[in-house]
């Protein structure tokens, strides 16, 4: 490659805001007599008054960190999950569309293989226009749960997924109206009145917590990867999987192709700090507790994916080295970053510098943390955390 053939890689760190938006009020006594915490659990136990008043919190922090400095937030969807409050990330990204005014909107992700690909295709490019153009837009496999909620054969799921991508980008970057027949979308007529802003279309990123295949498949597509689990060892041997790739697939990779998901708070004193930071354990135990079937039904991974991680554990996986994954020893690990402004900042930047991702995404909150902690680390990082983070100059990965 020549010089003048080189891509101009991106060079200062994006941070985005992240929040389950967790059913906060749910206690462990409540949980424990069932299987699991998300098919088994019943709906019974939601309260919509009580989800009413956390909606608007999490909205005022979505307003606040766009005000302080982050560069975007990021929003998922889960269903029949006690942990996330959002089945629809499309409806989360509207509200954050309306509340902000600068920042990137990532959607990671819209579940595009159990949806009604040029519904979403509509949809995001409705955002897209919405928010004047600040749409990433991020597709996922979706969990086991939801596979199973909608009705499909999990041997499926990943067939699916590859078929709607296509789709999708198809209505996004050619006119109508055209015939679509695949195998599992058949359209005699798909011509979408509604096109993104973006041209040839919003940014498309694909998550993962540890199956290089995911990492694969992002980067024969030319699509950045973000990484949503793994500890910071496995990280960096996908990250190395993702550059292989891509070079091989023809295209030059930088930090803009590479992001890390990583639990971060920020308190006045670090004292403070590290007992909120209890509450990212409120979920831990039951995020993949109950029925196989439930969690990796059989022919939702490959072979090979479960293979690597048994080999290769990751947060969720609770183990790590033989040890138990403990909230003392996720803070050792680097997994869950808290303290005053000057301890999260010095963490922060050993990770950034090491691990050169274009994209750090802070998951800000759990549980019953307040909403006033919650503010209060919000404001903390973007006056005093991201300025010296955006300092950073990030590097070509070699």
């Amino acid at each position: 490659m020549t010089t003048e053939q080189k891509t101009k890689h991106q060079e200062k760190l994006e941070i985005y805001w992240f929040s389950e938006q967790p059913n906060g009020y749910v206690t462990e006594d409540v949980i424990a007599p069932y299987p699991s915490g998300k098919l088994d659990f019943p709906n019974t136990y939601f309260d919509p008054q009580k989800a009413h008043v956390l909606y608007n919190q999490y909205h005022e922090q979505y307003a606040l960190a766009d005000e302080v400095g982050f560069d975007g937030i990021m929003t998922n969807e889960h269903h029949a999950n006690f942990g996330c409050m959002k089945p629809s990330a499309n409806l989360d990204a509207a509200v954050i569309s309306k509340v902000t005014k600068r920042t990137k909107i990532a959607i990671l992700g819209n579940i595009i293989a159990v949806n009604d690909p040029v519904r979403m295709a509509e949809e995001i490019a409705m955002l897209d226009c919405y928010s004047g153009g600040r749409i990433v837009s991020g597709f996922v496999r979706g969990t086991a749960v939801e596979t199973l909620l909608a009705g499909i054969d999990p041997t499926e799921n990943r067939e699916r997924f590859e078929e709607a991508h296509d789709l999708i980008i198809k209505c996004w970057t050619e006119p109508g109206p055209f015939r679509f027949e695949g195998k599992y979308y058949q359209y005699r007529v798909v011509n979408p009145w509604v096109v993104p802003i973006q041209k040839p279309r919003p940014d498309i990123w694909f998550p993962g917590s540890g199956s290089p295949e995911s990492v694969v498949w992002a980067a024969t597509h030319g699509h950045a990867y973000m990484n949503l689990g793994a500890l910071l060892d496995t990280t960096y041997w996908l990250r190395q999987i993702y550059i292989d790739t891509a070079r091989e697939t023809g295209f030059d990779p930088g930090p803009e192709h590479f992001g890390y998901l990583l639990k971060a708070l920020v308190a006045d004193t670090d004292e403070n700090a590290e007992e909120l930071g209890r509450n990212y354990m409120w979920n831990t135990q039951h995020r993949f507790r109950g029925p196989r079937e439930h969690n990796d039904p059989p022919g939702y991974q490959s072979r090979e994916a479960i293979k690597v991680k048994a080999a290769r554990p990751n947060q969720v996986s609770g183990i790590s080295g033989g040890k138990e994954l403990t909230y003392d020893r996720l803070r050792a690990l680097n997994h869950i970053i808290v303290g005053n402004p000057d301890t999260v900042t010095r963490k922060l930047t050993e990770i950034v510098e090491g691990l050169n991702p274009g994209y750090v995404h802070i998951y800000g909150n759990e549980g019953p943390m307040s909403h006033e902690d919650s503010m209060r680390s919000i404001e903390l990082l973007g006056k005093e955390v991201i300025p010296a983070l955006h300092e950073i100059k990030l590097q070509p990965y070699e």
